[in-house]
Parts: structure tokens; C-alpha cells; sequence
């Protein structure tokens, strides 16, 4: 099965980009998860650390040895292959050529809001606009506070923020429309 030329989800993405950079078990892989803040952006679950990395080797992506601990439970490393290197090239140039539109509740709401009373709607809204608001600064705390990120870790502080202030411009702009 190896070479498979299916999509990665997000998660294998994930585990195949951080074994990429350096071989390593599933704590390591947790650690370097929680280090980055991905969870910020992705929903992982420890457990799903192991099948993502049972779904990558089984299409050839990754390979794994054991390796004996003294006093300790052994552990398994797992190392790209270059089957695998050439797929997380892959799919990150497809991620970073390709708008993506995520599904939102929020727009689920937005499309049936007329089934709200206008001051329901308002309260909603406000409280959307306030919960922007919360994470902005927080995401400006933590902005200031990060020593020296390189360009692409800059990008990946920015972009949420960014986005969060455009949208709490837009929404502000249609809460006064409803005035």
C-alpha cells in the first residue's frame, strides 16, 4: 500500500510534518503538539496520535522501530520515508495554494436569524462580537510575548488574529445595520 495518493487529513498532516522534522515516539509527537499550540487550530486527542501514525505507516509514509528502554517500557519510533516526504510536500503545497472555507455554526445561525425576535438576534450577535473581542487580546498577549518567531511562526500567530479582528469589524458593521 505504500505510495497510497489519497488526501491526509489534518491530523496526519500533522504527526507526518512533526516526524518530518525529526523522528520520534507518540510522547514526543504530544509534546511537540502542545509546544506549538496546535490544538489551538486542530482537535487531537493523545490516542489519535497512535492512529494517525498506524494510518501512515500502513500507506508507507512513515516506517518504525523498537527501541528498548532500560527500566522502562520500550517505545516506538517513527521515521519518514521518502514516499512520505514527497506526500506532506504534497499536500502542504495543496493546503497553501488553496482557499479553504470552513463550516460554521455560526453561519448555520446567520441563515435562519430571522427566526429570532430582533433583540434575540442583537444579544447574539453582541455576545459573538464580545467573545471576538476576549480572544483578540488574548491572542495580542500572546503575540507580544513570543521571543523571536521566524517568519512562517509569525504568520501562524497573526493569521487567527487578523482574521478575529476582520471578522469583529463585519460584525459590527452588521449589528449596525440592525439597529
Amino acid at each position: 500500500m505504500a505510495g497510497n495518493k489519497q488526501d491526509m487529513t489534518l491530523l496526519e498532516t500533522t504527526v507526518l510534518g512533526i516526524v518530518a522534522t525529526r523522528s520520534s515516539h507518540a510522547y514526543q509527537i504530544e509534546k511537540q503538539i502542545r509546544e506549538r499550540n496546535i490544538r489551538e487550530r486542530l482537535p487531537i486527542g493523545f490516542s489519535t496520535i497512535y492512529s494517525a501514525l498506524k494510518k501512515l505507516e500502513k500507506r508507507g509514509y512513515l516506517e518504525s522501530h523498537f527501541e528498548p528502554q532500560e527500566n522502562l517500557p520500550g517505545r516506538r519510533i517513527y521515521t519518514v520515508t521518502p514516499a512520505g516526504r514527497v506526500a506532506l510536500v504534497q499536500q502542504i503545497k495543496k493546503s497553501l495554494s488553496q482557499p479553504q472555507r470552513e463550516s460554521s455554526s455560526f453561519e448555520v445561525g446567520l441563515a435562519f436569524g430571522t427566526m429570532l425576535e430582533k433583540v434575540e438576534l442583537k444579544e447574539a450577535l453582541s455576545l459573538y462580537e464580545s467573545d471576538l473581542s476576549r480572544l483578540i487580546q488574548a491572542k495580542v498577549r500572546e503575540v507580544t510575548h513570543f521571543r523571536d518567531p521566524n517568519p512562517l511562526e509569525r504568520a501562524l500567530l497573526l493569521r487567527p488574529l487578523t482574521l478575529w479582528q476582520a471578522e469583529r469589524k463585519w460584525i459590527r458593521e452588521l449589528m449596525s445595520l440592525l439597529r
